[in-house]
């Protein structure tokens, strides 16, 4: 069997488009690198000034200075979630397709994301009390706050059983949001109006991530009204992208290839400080270049098109959810290899370790619970597979 097969996402294939799991290759491959120098870090004993004073991290030369900037890569996703989310409801609004049943919609949400995030979240609360001997009755009100997306609202901090999943309850407000969204922009008739609504969204979202950031509002400053501006560019490069698909997106240029990564360099450079509105104007439009090489350059193309690429980007969610407890657990085995005195060396030999592994680990996690989860259909298989067996 081909391995490609095994492994593609399980999906119709309007919904396939390869280069969004490029993309989602790119913003996985940062926010891992970035917790890898994390779980390193405290492993070794530096503290996080220690280490900036020890690498650098004041001049883009500085490899530290793009290593604090690696998180960058939850911005794309959020960019992503917006193009993909969109993408029905915008072929119902452009070519009259069928309208998009929100009771389908929401339980696909469920089903497709709810069992690995509930079993993640489950082994490592128990890995947290039975391993690590944190006390069950302490660790339960962050357990059901995170089952049900709401850490953040409630305790202002990321979920200590994993912390990454702040960002998936970014998410899920979104996918609540969004139909909403289109609700009002669909009774709008006047097109002036539908403009002025969309950017009366977004110039918001703008002013209160600075708002909530400069007067330290935690619980609301990693919310969907600070971060939909993120959202946004994916919606509106959908839009774009469903419009001009047969016209424009087939033809390829080398110039587009200079934007893309002129825009990486753009994304990194005005990234921190985040709540700046100017640098998050500046952010999401090279976010927008970003994925506007990807589709339209002809080396951004063909890489983002590659099957390794898109097959491992295909499994970011999986490698999103266990890749922050997997590094804590495997860098204590990993970090006793020291052979040079420069940081950068070790890292690296850190890398060319813990990334293989995670590969394999993730893969196994993806192929078991997370893929068969991409068949709508699995919750009726199962209940008549259970059904057969009690027979």
């Amino acid at each position: 069997m081909n391995i490609i097969n095994i492994f593609v996402r399980s999906t119709n294939s309007k919904s396939f488009i390869p280069e969004i799991d490029g993309l989602r290759f790119f913003a996985i491959i940062t926010v891992i690198i970035y917790h890898m120098n994390t779980a390193y870090l405290k492993q070794i004993g530096y503290s996080y000034e220690e280490w900036k004073n020890l690498v650098g991290v004041n001049e883009f030369s500085d490899l530290g200075w793009w290593i604090i900037r690696l998180d960058i890569g939850v911005k794309v996703f959020f960019a992503i979630s917006g193009f993909i989310l969109s993408l029905p409801f915008l072929r119902h609004m452009l070519f009259n397709e069928k309208k998009v049943n929100l009771k389908d919609y929401f339980y696909r949400r469920l089903t497709r994301l709810e069992p690995p995030f509930i079993i993640t979240l489950t082994t490592f609360y128990l890995v947290h009390v039975l391993v690590l001997n944190e006390s069950s009755i302490k660790l339960m009100p962050n357990f059901l706050a995170g089952i049900f997306y709401t850490h953040l609202f409630i305790f202002g901090v990321p979920n200590p059983i994993n912390p990454v999943t702040w960002s998936l309850e970014t998410e899920a407000q979104f996918y609540i949001f969004l139909p909403f969204i289109f609700i009002v922009f669909l009774k709008l008739k006047k097109k002036l109006y539908k403009i002025g609504f969309i950017l009366i969204l977004i110039i918001l979202s703008i002013y209160l991530k600075n708002y909530f950031n400069s007067n330290n509002y935690s619980h609301l400053e990693s919310s969907i009204l600070a971060y939909l501006t993120n959202f946004s560019v994916g919606v509106i490069f959908a839009w774009i992208h469903l419009k001009y698909a047969s016209t424009y997106f087939n033809k390829k240029h080398y110039l587009f290839d200079f934007l893309g990564i002129f825009s990486i360099f753009i994304m990194f450079f005005f990234y921190k400080p985040q709540a700046y509105w100017l640098n998050n104007i500046i952010l999401n439009l090279s976010i927008f270049g970003l994925i506007f090489s990807a589709f339209k350059g002809t080396i951004s193309n063909w890489f983002y098109s590659r099957p390794i690429i898109y097959i491992i980007g295909g499994m970011c969610y999986s490698l999103y959810l266990l890749h922050f407890a997997f590094f804590f657990l495997v860098v204590k085995y990993t970090s006793l290899i020291i052979p040079f005195e420069n940081y950068w060396f070790n890292f690296g030999i850190q890398v060319s370790l813990l990334l293989p592994l995670l590969l394999l680990f993730g893969s196994i996690f993806y192929l078991t619970i997370e893929k068969p989860c991409m068949d709508k259909n699995w919750p009726q298989n199962l209940l008549k597979y259970l059904t057969i067996i009690k027979r």
